[in-house]
């Protein structure tokens, strides 16, 4: 009865549920755009969630971050995030990882997933998320805010990746603006591209980059090209 309204989608049906509870699926980051994510990723039964994260709440966090609230200020993101997603579905499990992600340990972590949403907010952590889901051939969902303007993108080997479109030269602005609704857009996307994935579907925003305008209510949709002179896909071996 939990899935009854998403088995009827012609997409999905009992094959493709029982697909996405046989998922695995790391997420990197648990904050603003992590929890739309991990929130619609734990009601659609993914089976197994891998929460990757090292920051402890903070009041700053609560305009946007709504798996947390006042009283879990200065407790560990993954404890409250983990408590909160198996309230939501305890039949799924829940693992968590709490350290800072580098070039070290990544590829430790994203290992044996069906695939990783990379929900931070620095240039540093995505870039690693980025050369390591290319490294070992595992889809990529990524996304970011900056006010009331996002993005989305999808990442394989064979497609562009975040250095094809040059986002490693992309300066943030520390702390990064962002308005709670904006973030909930953004997240959702990826969790819908995620489902899509991980379910084989068509349309997946494979080399195609998503943009999100909430002054205007505007989405514009940009065609972006694999460099061939990309440094992250040239240390694929």
């Amino acid at each position: 009865m939990r899935y009854e309204r998403q088995i009827l989608i012609k997409h999905i049906g009992e094959s493709g549920q029982n697909t996405l509870m046989q998922s695995n699926v790391v997420v990197i980051g648990a904050g603003g755009l992590a929890s739309p994510v991990l929130t619609y990723l734990t009601c659609a039964g993914v089976g197994t969630i891998t929460l990757v994260d090292y920051d402890i709440v903070s009041e700053s966090n609560l305009n946007r971050q709504f798996l947390y609230k006042e009283k879990d200020i200065g407790k560990l993101k993954v404890q409250v995030a983990k408590k909160q997603l198996n309230e939501i579905n305890s039949n799924i499990k829940i693992n968590q990882i709490s350290e800072k992600v580098d070039a070290n340990n990544i590829c430790k972590i994203i290992e044996g997933a069906d695939a990783v949403v990379d929900c931070v907010d620095n240039v540093e952590t995505r870039l690693i998320v980025n050369r390591a889901c290319l490294k070992m051939d595992i889809p990529l969902v990524e996304g970011g805010v900056n006010g009331f303007y996002g993005f989305v993108l999808s990442i394989n080997r064979n497609y562009p990746c975040l250095e094809c479109i040059g986002y490693d030269n992309t300066k943030m602005q520390k702390p990064s603006p962002a308005i709670g609704a904006v973030v909930g857009v953004i997240g959702s996307l990826q969790a819908v591209e995620c489902i899509k994935i991980l379910l084989g579907l068509e349309g997946i925003m494979y080399g195609r980059l998503q943009n999100y305008d909430g002054i205007s209510g505007c989405f514009e949709t940009v065609e972006i090209q694999k460099n061939d002179l990309c440094e992250a896909h040239r240390l694929i071996k």
